[in-house]
């Protein structure tokens, strides 16, 4: 399917993601020791997290929920959430500093447009840490479509970033870290497809018979959604652990156009003062902020 101009030329961004887990303090040992980050608000059992203490907003939240059940493996919800490093050398410098914390690597990749490494929190959460190459080095089709790929991560490429820089001085996680984008497991890849692209505005991509990408601005992908592992499978469930929601922040103009356009539709269910709350066709749910 070729890609589609925006017809909305909307403004936004990612915000913070929201996990329901099971054991908060397993789960705080390994994003707080493992990764580094920092801990804001803490109200016992929610726990905001950031890159730093200077961030102005959250990347994670963690709400304690000790009765959530595992969801089944069919389940749409979240496939990962990714955290946009600054750089290519922060990149060098969290490989580095995962490894010394003894985080176990389910991969890493060169997706062209990104370089990425993959890994997965205590309760199942998969995880995304990624840099992007500059634009002007990304690759377009004939049709217009970002070329993306998976192939090996040049790790020795890579690790020149940091040459001659002190173990001591690398983190994983370094200020101006943000949520760069979101890839959920869905039942359904065309209905799900229809809900971000034609209901939220968000730009096709690609489409690629089993996963697609959608993004805004000419990126390689806000939202990401697949039925890999979940066609036709569950539906979320709301006493489950896993992702409890995740945000965009829009235009105030674009979030006002939207709470409109929904206010009659079953995915709407509550509007607070700048925010919509919304669930998706497989109840995953989202909050569109505005910004």
């Amino acid at each position: 399917m070729a890609r589609e101009e925006s017809k909305t030329h909307l403004d936004m961004a990612l915000g913070p993601v929201s996990l329901i887990v099971r054991n908060l303090d397993e789960m705080l040992e390994f994003y707080v020791k493992d990764l580094g980050l920092k801990i804001g608000v803490n109200s016992g059992d929610r726990v905001e997290l950031l890159a730093s203490k200077k961030s102005p907003e959250p990347l994670l939240v963690l709400r304690s929920n000790t009765k959530a059940s595992v969801a089944p493996m069919d389940a749409a919800g979240l496939y990962h959430y990714a955290l946009l490093l600054p750089d290519r050398k922060s990149l060098a410098a969290a490989y580095l500093s995962l490894g010394k914390a003894g985080v176990v690597f389910d991969g890493h990749a060169d997706h062209l447009v990104s370089e990425a490494l993959y890994l997965t929190d205590p309760e199942g959460n998969g995880i995304e840490i990624y840099a992007d190459r500059p634009r002007d080095q990304w690759r377009f089709d004939e049709d217009g479509q970002v070329q993306m790929a998976t192939q090996p991560l040049d790790i020795d490429s890579l690790l020149q970033e940091v040459t001659g820089t002190p173990q001591e001085n690398l983190i994983a996680i370094p200020e101006g870290t943000r949520v760069g984008h979101i890839h959920l497991k869905v039942t359904s890849l065309e209905r799900s497809v229809a809900f971000y692209h034609q209901f939220l505005g968000l730009d096709l991509i690609s489409y690629l018979g089993s996963a697609a990408f959608l993004s805004v601005g000419g990126y390689h992908h806000h939202v990401g959604v697949n039925t890999w592992e979940s066609l036709g499978g569950h539906a979320r469930g709301t006493d489950w652990s896993g992702l409890e929601f995740f945000t965009m922040k829009m235009t105030e103009s674009r979030a006002s156009e939207l709470s409109a356009k929904l206010a009659d539709s079953p995915y709407l269910y509550s509007i607070e003062s700048d925010r919509l709350f919304l669930s998706d066709p497989d109840g995953i749910e989202l909050v569109i902020r505005a910004a």
